[in-house]
């Protein structure tokens, strides 16, 4: 069985790193977001931990995937799980974060280097809430959990939304903070529809602006020009600081650290982000 679950980690990361060749060799088409807007409320600080990462930089095991856990003053979110529940286990311990503070887990998108640690919260903490794209609770296929398909923006705690899930393929949602006095923090699993439309939809649902967006950018194989542009955007559209990792690529990340530091933000595994009002 353990053999089995290390055959479809590898197989599930061969796939995404082709898939980020393949698709982003050129920017995702920008789409017109229609839709009323969603109210939120805001939180006065957040506090973002890295549990997850393919970009090493600490004590923590690295692996291909993503997983942020999310600190606000009065709930504790799980953004994504990574490929592997051991790892999953390990990295949380070392972090000291106990998986019964935990009060719900996002997933954003059903690609197994997000969702297979989630076998490891079905086993500590069953019935835990985790919120799907609508239409991928079956094909994620992980039970024990209270499976909650989102279909539109939702605010699913105080200063913390879901946004509704765009079309990449595969259909993915994304995790929105508001955080009081500065903006939205927007997290990312690997873009699949393309960053600019993500954090584009967060800002036009929410009627917020961005200021930070963090996770996989899946444009590994983009042009040096397509990863400007979409920095470019993503300015244009607010954002303050910039951090890609996962799936995002070198290039860049290595765009933001020379041409546009004050934009960048670097972040690896164990990372801490500390965001409120104080907050350059």
């Amino acid at each position: 069985m353990e053999d089995k679950l290390k055959f479809i980690i590898i197989a599930v990361i061969l796939i995404s790193l082709l898939a980020g060749i393949l698709i982003f060799g050129s920017q995702k088409k920008e789409v017109k977001i229609e839709t009323k807007r969603v109210r939120i409320r805001s939180v006065k600080e957040l506090k973002l931990i890295v549990v997850i990462d393919n970009y090493p930089d600490s004590e923590l095991k690295t692996t291909w995937g993503l997983s942020i856990l999310v600190k606000t003053p009065k709930n504790t979110i799980l953004f994504d799980t990574g490929p592997d529940p051991d790892i999953l286990r390990e990295n949380l311990k070392k972090l000291g974060v106990d998986p019964g503070e935990i009060d719900f887990v996002v997933v954003s998108h059903e690609h197994g280097d997000h969702v297979i640690g989630l076998s490891y919260l079905a086993k500590v903490r069953p019935g835990l809430r985790v919120y799907v794209p609508k239409g991928t609770a079956e094909r994620i296929g992980i039970h024990g959990l209270d499976i909650r398909e989102v279909d539109k923006t939702t605010e699913v705690a105080e200063g913390v939304a879901v946004i509704g899930w765009l079309y990449g393929p595969p259909a993915e949602e994304a995790l929105a903070i508001n955080v009081k006095g500065k903006g939205l923090v927007i997290l990312v699993g690997c873009s699949h529809p393309g960053v600019v439309n993500i954090v584009a939809k967060a800002k036009t649902e929410l009627g917020i602006k961005p200021y930070l967006v963090l996770g996989g950018f899946h444009m590994m194989g983009a042009s040096e020009y397509t990863c400007k542009e979409t920095i470019k955007r993503l300015i244009e559209l607010g954002v303050k600081k910039i951090a890609p990792i996962h799936c995002s690529g070198d290039k860049i990340r290595s765009i933001l650290e020379k041409e546009f530091p004050q934009n960048w933000l670097k972040c690896h595994v164990g990372s801490v982000i500390e965001v409120s009002a104080s907050t350059p």
